[in-house]
């Protein structure tokens, strides 16, 4: 069975997002992206991921509670995953033991659940917009 251990709780809840969250490829580091209101100021905020594998994501209402509970606006590792075990099965043999990947998860509201195979991951400093 896997666990999720949290590792970070978005700035504010996504029930507050005054822009959607979504999932920004264009740069070398994907991140997911989304806009807030602070002390009266718009901001745009996020979460983007370093060496990634692969990504997944599930809309809101294809998630199961397992994809909600622990990961709700907060980022978790998901240990013993069977995804990465999957991923791993998948790959040429000269890569496997190099490879240094986890399985990064969060569940936004209104737009759902978040799969990042990456090898790390780091909170993005608020921007105003």
């Amino acid at each position: 069975m896997s666990i999720k251990k949290p590792l970070h709780t978005i700035v504010v809840p996504s029930t507050d997002f005054t822009t959607e969250a979504f999932l920004d490829c264009a740069g070398v580091e994907p991140s997911i992206l989304f806009g807030y209101e602070l002390d009266e100021m718009n901001c745009l905020g996020g979460i983007s991921f370093t060496k990634v594998s692969a990504l997944r994501n599930r809309g809101e209402r294809f998630c199961t509670p397992w994809h909600i509970e622990g990961a709700y606006d907060t980022l978790v590792e998901v240990e013993d995953s069977s995804w990465l075990s999957e991923l791993r099965a998948d790959m040429p043999e000269q890569y496997k033991k190099a490879w240094s990947a986890h399985h990064y998860m969060i569940y936004l509201d209104s737009v759902g659940c978040f799969e990042i195979a990456a090898e790390s991951w780091k909170a993005l400093p608020q921007r105003s917009t």
